[in-house]
């Protein structure tokens, strides 16, 4: 576990004293697979001996720093340690003669590094300490390139937003520090204690962390740093996607026993959440550049996530947080070989897709994931399961609609296709039970201040009322050309409409020009 979390350190030092050859850059992309391969290494320990730490104690035996294996963190350390292995992999071949590539390898590196301690760490000091040097670490990532229009405004912009978060934290560590000591993350019961001890102010520091996860997971009026990230090479926004605004649901389900007993704090994350999930959906479908759109799709996808931990379904924000890194990480990697995609002009649809015809592949494949998943052990059982399955059947409908409308339309298409949703929902139920069954015990308590998970569907329902008049209203085109431009940097004089760095465009069959913001990237 310590070799997991030193190795990438290792690589940040080889990058730097490197000079300015690509060979300090190759070593520290295979530590970042030797560290991802020790975090598996790591869990199979965990998965066949218990868990394990290595703790650095003061007077009296309290633990100062440490690392913890258990379900949980190792959970998260092998998604941390795997994230940077590939982003660093990827950085290698398209930063090739970069002169400030060693710049960009060795600040991703101490991100890894301080997100692998925020995610093992043992005490609450550790943790805040790694929590505030991954934000610096990634501002630095940020900027890496300050050549590239609007990097300079974005990396300023990321840092104060960054900073606000982080002097919310560690106030909140100092006011437990004050009642409480350093407090143990590993032990439920020390936590629990904790929380007691801290007693009237227990509301404040509840509050203080759920500011600092909404700042890192950028809901919210604290999310105004994210669009501007667009500047930034496409490694720094996978590592951003991937690993970093996942922080807000790591840090809120290790500290899920500090926060779950205080209902305006939960309330407050619910109602954040839900607001920017609604208004990043809407914006996703109208952002006119690819990487632009998953901007905004992790913005909605974070909101969802807060959003689950607030109702105290913290096994399905593990999953969701999980899911999305890696699959959010694919996505900006293959964000360039879209452009050329989205220029291809559609074939003509045949004549099977009647309205009623995709209707019945909605509402069957649909009802079919569904119910492979509710046969699956251990799906139903933990909290908020029943609600993930109703989700699961809008997921379901909607690709089986899609689907419909793009050929061809054939009956043994549509038995495959309602196949693969039936497999895909089987995959999904056993990864959610066994996952389940592994990483329950670590997992915290959801506390008396959680909300009823039903409160999901609320949040579900309430956007697609809102959506709904906003389209009825004939508001949605001045709506979204206003939200589009927070985050974009000032406009410099002599240009009329700066959107940020100039995107290489193509028109769509539909007509909605798209990017890939390549441009900015020196079309490596």
């Amino acid at each position: 576990m310590v070799g997991a979390v030193l190795a990438p350190l290792v690589g940040s030092g080889i990058s730097i004293v490197g000079g300015g050859s690509d060979r300090g850059r190759r070593i520290a992309a295979k530590l970042g697979w030797l560290s991802a391969v020790l975090a598996i290494t790591t869990a199979v320990s965990v998965a066949l001996g218990g868990s394990f730490g290595v703790t650095l104690e003061g007077l009296y035996g309290r633990p100062i720093l440490g690392l913890f294996a258990d379900q949980l963190t190792v959970t998260l350390l092998v998604l941390v340690c795997g994230v940077g292995a590939v982003v660093q992999s990827f950085a290698l071949r398209y930063l090739l003669m970069d002169r400030r590539a060693r710049r960009f390898c060795a600040a991703a590196n101490v991100v890894v590094v301080a997100m692998a301690v925020v995610s093992t760490s043992t005490t609450a000091a550790g943790l805040v300490v790694a929590w505030v040097a991954a934000g610096i670490g990634f501002v630095v990532v940020v900027g890496a390139r300050p050549d590239l229009p609007g990097v300079r405004w974005s990396a300023q912009r990321t840092l104060e937003m960054f900073a606000l978060g982080d002097l919310a934290l560690v106030a909140a560590l100092a006011l437990i520090w004050m009642r409480a000591g350093n407090v143990d993350l590993i032990s439920a019961g020390a936590m629990r204690l904790a929380a007691g001890r801290i007693g009237g102010l227990s509301g404040v520091v509840a509050l203080l962390i759920v500011i600092a996860a909404l700042t890192r997971s950028a809901q919210g009026p604290f999310g105004r740093w994210l669009p501007g990230t667009l500047s930034a090479p496409t490694p720094a926004s996978a590592l951003l996607h991937a690993g970093v605004v996942n922080g807000g649901g790591i840090l809120l389900i290790r500290l899920g026993a500090l926060t779950g007993d205080s209902m305006l704090a939960m309330v407050a994350a619910f109602a954040v959440a839900a607001g920017t999930a609604t208004v990043a959906t809407a914006l996703m479908t109208r952002k006119p550049d690819i990487k632009g759109a998953l901007v905004f799709s992790t913005m909605g996808q974070m909101g969802f996530m807060i959003a689950e931990c607030a109702v105290g379904a913290y096994l399905a924000a593990l999953v969701h947080l999980v899911g999305h890194g890696m699959y959010k990480a694919t996505l900006f990697f293959g964000s360039g070989s879209q452009v050329p995609r989205l220029g291809q002009a559609p074939t003509a649809p045949v004549n099977v897709n009647s309205r009623l015809t995709r209707t019945f592949a909605a509402v069957t494949t649909a009802a079919g994931a569904v119910g492979v998943m509710a046969l699956i052990p251990g799906v139903l059982y933990h909290r908020g399961g029943f609600v993930l399955l109703i989700f699961t059947a809008a997921t379901a409908m909607t690709a089986g609609w899609a689907w419909w409308d793009r050929p061809p339309g054939s009956i043994r298409m549509a038995a495959v296709w309602v196949a693969l949703m039936l497999a895909a929902g089987a995959l999904y139920g056993l990864v959610l039970g066994a996952l389940g069954s592994w990483i329950d015990p670590a997992l915290p308590v959801a506390g008396v201040g959680t909300l009823n998970p039903w409160w999901l569907l609320s949040m579900a329902a309430g956007g697609l009322a809102i959506a709904g008049l906003v389209r009825i209203a004939g508001m949605q085109r001045r709506l979204v050309a206003v939200l589009v431009t927070v985050g974009a940097p000032p406009a410099p004089p002599g240009r009329r409409n700066p959107t940020g760095p100039r995107d290489s465009r193509i028109a769509t069959p539909s007509g909605v020009t798209r990017s890939a913001n390549l441009s900015t990237e020196s079309a490596r």
